[in-house]
């Protein structure tokens, strides 16, 4: 059975208007975006963006990162795009400090490319600055998205790609040196 992949470049441009964390330092803000789904497990890496310095409460990033999302399993509201904004800490053994996050379903993200042709959509959205209570907002993040052409079994026919070249590239080399050696 065939499954389908997008390819979906975000761009995480910018945030304003965030919560001060730091209480005695300078907040040094950066973003770190993952796929979830429904039952809250991780469905790709994370990719941390660069951390921001300058203004803490109004960062700028600019960071791609590009996913490969299942369609027939993202069209049934299963899969979520997460943006966690953090605070890092110098300090040793001391987790980075939570500033706020962003959901956004993959299906909401598919329903706006629709319209779009191959341009970026931009879009805003407000930051949920507390984990236990999901009414609280403080901020807003700004992100631009684009989904690619959607390609069939795209993951496992690189990973078998991939695998065949080596082992030819293995080939070619052994031979090369049985060649030289005789």
């Amino acid at each position: 059975m065939a499954c389908d992949y997008k390819p979906l470049e975000v761009e995480i441009e910018s945030a304003q208007g965030l919560p001060y964390v730091n209480h005695f330092k300078k907040m040094k803000s950066y973003a770190e975006v993952y796929i979830w789904d429904i039952k809250n497990n991780l469905r790709s890496n994370k990719e941390p963006s660069s951390v921001y310095t300058v203004d803490g409460s109004n960062p700028t990033w600019n960071f791609k990162v590009r996913f490969h999302v299942d369609l027939a399993i993202a069209k049934q509201n299963h899969y979520a795009l997460v943006v966690k904004l953090k605070s890092r800490r110098k300090t040793h053994g001391r987790p980075d400090k939570y500033i706020g996050e962003v959901r956004v379903l993959i299906t909401e993200l598919l329903e706006g490319s629709d319209t779009a042709a191959e341009d970026k959509i931009r879009v805003k959205k407000n930051v949920q600055t507390n984990q236990t209570s999901p009414e609280k907002f403080q901020g807003e993040l700004a992100f631009s998205y684009n989904f690619g052409k959607p390609i069939a079994d795209h993951l496992t026919e690189v990973n078998i790609a991939k695998k065949k070249s080596l082992k030819d590239v293995a080939w070619k080399v052994g031979s090369f040196l049985t060649a030289i050696v005789l």
